[in-house]
C-alpha cells in the first residue's frame, strides 16, 4: 500500500458561536511545503452535512501530493432568522424576496438565514487559515474556496460579496458543485475568478438556475465561468469533478489547479 500524500490534523477548532457551538476544521497537510489550500465545504441543504464528509479526503488523495492543502470545515446548520440583529433580519427578508423575483427557481432556505450563517463561518475560516499564528500558521498560499451543492453556494457567495453584510473575508477563487448563485444581482466584472459546475439535470438546483447564472455571468461580464456537464444528477457532479476529464480529455479537476495556480496535471491520475 502506497504512503499517503499528506498527514491529517483533525478537530482544529476555529470559531465559538455566540451560543457555544464549537465549529472546527479537519486539515490534510501536504508532507512538503504547502503551495495553496482548497477549503472545502461540505453539502447538505444548510441542514445536515460535517467536516468529516469523505469528499475532502477525495481532495486530499488527489491533490496533496501536488503541494495542495485541504481544509474541510464545519459550518452552522439549521440557523434561524433570531439569531440575527434586526437590521440584519429585514436584511435577509429583502433579499430573499428579491431572489424569488428572478426567474431561476430556488429553495428559500438557500437564500435565508441559514445561508447568511454559513457565509459567516466560511468567511471566519478564511480568516482563520491566513493568520500568522496558531496552529496552521497561516502558511496557506493561494486559497481557494471550494463547496458542494450548499457549500458551493457559499463559496460562490464569497466570490461576489454583498456589501451590506458588514466585512467578510474573501478566498482567491471559488467553485462551486452541483451549486447555485442565489443573488445573480451581485455579479459583476469585479468579482473573483469562479467556477459554477452543475449537470444538465439536477432536482435539487434547477437548470433555470444555471442558464440564468450563465447568461447573467455573460451580460455583467463577471468571472464567473459555467460548465453544465453531460451528467445526470446532483450529487454525481461531485465525483465527475474529482475523477473525470473535460472533452477534451483534460481533467476537470484542473480547473481548481489553474485558481490555486500550481502546474495542471496531464492525465486524471
Amino acid at each position: 500500500m502506497p504512503t499517503p500524500a499528506h498527514k491529517i490534523q483533525p478537530d482544529i477548532l476555529y470559531k465559538t458561536t455566540a451560543d457555544g457551538c464549537p465549529l472546527k476544521i479537519n486539515f490534510f497537510r501536504p508532507k512538503g511545503k504547502v503551495k495553496a489550500t482548497l477549503l472545502y465545504a461540505h453539502g447538505g441543504g444548510f441542514i445536515k452535512g460535517t467536516r468529516k464528509d469523505k469528499t475532502a479526503l477525495h481532495f486530499a488523495k488527489k491533490l496533496c501530493g501536488e503541494g495542495v492543502a485541504v481544509a474541510s470545515i464545519d459550518y452552522r446548520l439549521k440557523t434561524d432568522i433570531s439569531a440575527f440583529s434586526p437590521e440584519k433580519q429585514k436584511a435577509i427578508i429583502a433579499a430573499q424576496a428579491r431572489t424569488a423575483s428572478r426567474p431561476m427557481p430556488i429553495n428559500p432556505h438557500f437564500c435565508g438565514p441559514r445561508f447568511y450563517a454559513a457565509l459567516e463561518d466560511m468567511s471566519d475560516a478564511i480568516i482563520f487559515l491566513r493568520q500568522k499564528d496558531g496552529p496552521l500558521a497561516g502558511k496557506t498560499g493561494r486559497l481557494l474556496a471550494l463547496g458542494a451543492s450548499a457549500g458551493g453556494i457559499v463559496a460562490l457567495s464569497l466570490a461576489f460579496l454583498p456589501r451590506y453584510w458588514g466585512d467578510l473575508a474573501q478566498p482567491d477563487a471559488a467553485i462551486g458543485l452541483c451549486a447555485a448563485m442565489v443573488q445573480p444581482w451581485r455579479l459583476s466584472k469585479d468579482g473573483l475568478p469562479s467556477l459554477l459546475f452543475n449537470g444538465y439535470q439536477d432536482r435539487v438546483i434547477s437548470p433555470l438556475n444555471t442558464r440564468f447564472i450563465a447568461r447573467r455571468a455573460t451580460g455583467t461580464s463577471a468571472p464567473l465561468e459555467v460548465i453544465i456537464t453531460d451528467t445526470n444528477g446532483h450529487n454525481p457532479q461531485i465525483d465527475l469533478f474529482i475523477n473525470g476529464n473535460d472533452p477534451e480529455g483534460k481533467p476537470w479537476l484542473d480547473r481548481a489547479r489553474h485558481f490555486m495556480q500550481i502546474p495542471v496535471r496531464t492525465s486524471s491520475s
